[in-house]
C-alpha cells in the first residue's frame, strides 16, 4: 500500500508541477515566456479594473470568459485556461519577475 501511495504522491506532483515549468512554445506562441506573462497580466488588467485574480477563480464562468477571450484575439487556439491564469497568478506573487 506505501508503495502505491508514494507512487500516487509522486505522480500527481509531477504532473501538478510540471505546468509552471512550461514554455510558451509549447503551445505555438513565439515569445518570450517573461513577455508572455506580461501579456496576460495586462490583458487581465485591462478586462478586471477593479477585481484581483483571486477573485476572477472565484467565478469560474468569468475566468473561462476570459481565457476564451484572450485565445480569440491573440490567436492563441491551443493555450489552456490553466497557463492564461497560472500567468496572471505569477505575475501577481511576483511583479518583478
Amino acid at each position: 500500500m506505501t508503495a502505491t501511495l508514494t507512487s500516487q504522491t509522486q505522480f500527481y506532483e509531477s504532473f501538478l508541477m510540471a505546468r509552471p515549468s512550461f514554455q510558451p512554445q509549447e503551445f505555438g506562441i513565439d515569445t518570450e515566456k517573461d513577455a508572455f506573462i506580461d501579456q496576460m497580466a495586462d490583458e487581465f488588467n485591462e478586462a478586471f479594473r477593479s477585481w484581483s485574480v483571486d477573485e476572477l477563480l472565484l467565478h469560474p464562468r468569468e475566468a473561462q470568459h476570459f481565457c476564451d477571450n484572450v485565445r480569440r484575439k491573440h490567436g492563441y487556439y491551443d493555450l489552456p485556461d490553466d497557463i492564461i491564469l497560472r500567468s496572471v497568478l505569477h505575475r501577481r506573487k511576483n511583479p518583478n519577475a
